[in-house]
């Protein structure tokens, strides 16, 4: 007798397995040698729809693992420009990744290149209804990553494009459009300023997305690459499958590796961050890692306070590297606190923030080639445009890597691009708009992967002053530890409740489109700990006085380990995510290979209800779970439970705040099924 969960999955796989066909045929025709193309530009004044057919086309097709990629390459004739699109279909899963790049392969300056639009597609929709724009706020305020949807009616145009060249920041790169029986998710890859809009033409739906600041000619042999994109489309009218799908190719595809493992958070220590900043010695730092040693965190953090001048002047990164420390505080720079780092058998983060460059700074002062001050004097950048400043600082932080045995690298950054790029712009002349903006996205890639490259057990923390910076691209790269400033006020007044609160919301929201994020929360008690957990923490309470709950702090960081495994999972929401402090915040992640899974449950601080009613994902009625229930650290003894009874479970939560963590897996396996793992 087949069960109810086996023809469950094998609903899921058939339907999974028609989503990767789609998305395949959809790559065939459109990266083909005989139809259109799903990007689009303007040429010497002209679309690229009138001048492509007359130009010489071609496909190169290579099977790699797990996907097929196709090169559709066009050339015009006359000027010898060369447009290059290389495309990945995936084969186990579905979605397809390409980037665009133009080449002059002329002897001549090309006709102006502009409104380039890298994604240019249109999806069949419901004529007379609306589509749904699913996304995410990017405010670093209290509603940082929360979703929200909104309609699209016909005849309407939603445009939208981040602020001052900062790739998250006022508007989300990752984002679900949905139309009557399925959709589109559509992950941006670009560490500058693109732009994006969906257009309701009632009956069709128009996606696009591209740079926004871009009017310029290539000169002789000059070759540029645009925005990387990635698309799933999906069927069916289940949003939240679509996010658990998206996941899961995130998972597979995207997200970094360290010797062939993804890159989770770690439990990391960095309380020096929120207690002395820079007044921090050598003996303060030493002692807040003795402080936290024995707790059983993995990673110990040292972040912005070590330079020659106190933070936020940066711009000391050069060679020798001592002339950059602060020489009084950390006479012996940070080695002696590399070595008791690794004594304690913890991994090392050290932060950098190499990009921005303050007046009267050494960077500035030494290599003003390499440096690009506004006029008003204020904060500048570190041109990764320019080679030879790419290969320093990757040689700078590269020797840091391997003087303190550094696993990994914190790359902040707080520059604010869009006028500094504009500057460089106007002084090479009006036909190089968008330029330096682009040489600089290209060397900032190329950097990150040099240093992964010669470094291959480093991991990246991509902090941007919180989450100003998660891309499709960095995301590839590495993962956010600190996804916003917005906790900072919160903590800093010990306000705990509130600072995890927001961390609820980011999780609940970002982790849709990220796997793998966190940032700083405080407090050693479930509620608090459990708030900042996603798969790690970024734990920022200092530990040394001697009235600290560590038993309590080492029993969370302990739970945090056991769970960590089931945040590979797919999320679901069972709560709307709000930042209403009398709600409560209810996720599920459940593991469909494995059949288990966990509900981690948050009664807000101001909520009245002690009761929260479930409605479970992916269980089956039939089987029997073994169920564990905890409010605090110490499992309540397991209990079997019917899965038709566990799907609808009432949790109750008597304290205000509190949570409640239940975990289960099934009792009995189904003998010779094999259940797909989609997350």
């Amino acid at each position: 007798m087949i069960s109810v969960i086996t023809m469950m999955m094998v609903a899921v796989l058939c339907s999974v397995s028609d989503d990767v066909k789609t998305n395949l045929a959809w790559a065939d025709r459109a990266f083909s040698d005989h139809a259109g193309c799903p990007f689009s530009f303007m040429y010497g004044g002209r679309p690229s729809h009138m001048l492509l057919p007359s130009w010489e086309r071609r496909v190169e097709v290579d099977s790699i693992e797990d996907g097929q990629r196709r090169s559709l390459i066009f050339t015009d004739p006359d000027t010898k420009l060369e447009v290059r699109a290389v495309a990945t279909a995936f084969t186990d899963h579905p979605g397809v990744d390409w980037t665009v790049h133009f080449t002059n392969t002329g002897s001549a300056d090309t006709p102006i290149l502009e409104q380039v639009r890298v994604l240019n597609v249109f999806f069949p929709c419901e004529a007379g209804k609306p589509v749904t724009f699913h996304s995410l706020r990017s405010t670093c305020g209290v509603d940082d990553w929360l979703p929200f949807s909104e309609p699209v009616l016909p005849g309407q145009r939603h445009a939208f494009a981040p602020n001052a060249g900062r790739s998250s920041l006022g508007a989300c790169p990752f984002f679900n459009v949905q139309w009557n029986g399925g959709g589109a998710v559509v992950g941006i890859g670009w560490t500058g300023q693109w732009s994006a809009a969906v257009e309701n033409r009632d009956g069709t739906v128009s996606v696009e997305a591209g740079m926004q600041n871009m009017h310029l000619a290539l000169h002789p042999g000059e070759s540029i690459r645009t925005l990387r994109i990635l698309m799933m489309q999906w069927s069916g009218g289940d949003e939240i499958r679509a996010t658990n799908l998206w996941r899961a190719m995130m998972i597979r595809h995207i997200v970094p590796r360290v010797r062939g493992e993804v890159v989770v958070p770690p439990i990391a220590h960095l309380s020096t961050a929120f207690y002395e900043m820079d007044k921090c010695t050598e003996a303060l730092a030493l002692a807040h890692l003795d402080s936290g040693k024995d707790l059983g965190f993995e990673c110990y953090w040292y972040d912005a306070y070590y330079g020659k001048d106190d933070f936020p002047k940066v711009g000391n990164y050069v060679v020798p590297v001592e002339r950059g420390f602060n020489s009084t505080r950390f006479p012996n720079q940070l080695k002696p606190v590399a070595e008791a780092v690794h004594r304690a058998g913890l991994k090392f983060l050290l932060w950098f923030e190499p990009e921005r460059i303050c007046p009267g700074t050494l960077m500035a002062a030494e290599h003003p080639e390499w440096v690009v001050l506004p006029d008003d004097g204020g904060w500048g950048m570190f041109n990764l445009g320019v080679p030879e400043a790419r290969q320093y600082i990757t040689d700078y932080i590269g020797g840091l890597i391997d003087a303190y045995g550094l696993s990994w690298v914190r790359i902040d950054n707080a520059v604010s691009y869009t006028p500094l790029w504009q500057k460089l712009d106007a002084a090479a002349g009006p036909d190089r708009v968008g330029m330096a903006e682009i040489r600089y996205v290209e060397g900032l890639y190329r950097w990150w992967d040099d240093m992964r490259a010669a470094h291959p057990d480093i991991a990246i923390d991509n902090c941007a002053s919180g989450g100003g910076r998660i891309d499709l691209e960095l995301c590839a790269r590495a993962i956010p530890l600190w996804r916003t400033d917005a906790t900072i006020t919160p903590l800093l007044n010990k306000n705990f409740h509130q600072a995890a609160l927001q961390n609820q919301v980011m999780t609940g929201g970002l982790s849709r489109y990220v796997p793998f994020n966190v940032s700083g929360q405080m407090g050693a008690d479930p509620y608090n700990f459990r708030s900042g957990f996603n798969a790690g923490i970024s734990f920022c309470e200092d530990t040394r006085p001697a009235e600290y709950p560590r038993e309590l702090l080492r029993a969370a960081i302990a739970e945090g380990k056991r769970i960590r495994k089931y945040y590979f999972g797919n999320l679901y929401p069972l709560t709307d995510v709000t930042t209403n402090p009398k709600d409560w915040h209810v996720r599920q992640y459940h593991r469909p290979a494995e059949g288990d899974g966990m509900v981690i449950a948050f009664r807000r601080h101001e909520s009245p209800l002690v009761e929260f009613t479930c409605a479970l994902n992916e269980l089956d009625a039939d089987a029997d779970y073994e169920v564990t229930l905890s409010t605090g650290y110490t499992p309540a003894p397991p209990k079997k439970m019917k899965g038709a009874d566990l799907r609808s479970i009432v949790l109750n939560i008597s304290e205000s705040p509190g949570s409640m963590l239940m975990e289960y897996r099934p009792v009995r396996k189904y003998p010779g099924i094999v259940l797909p793992d989609f997350g």
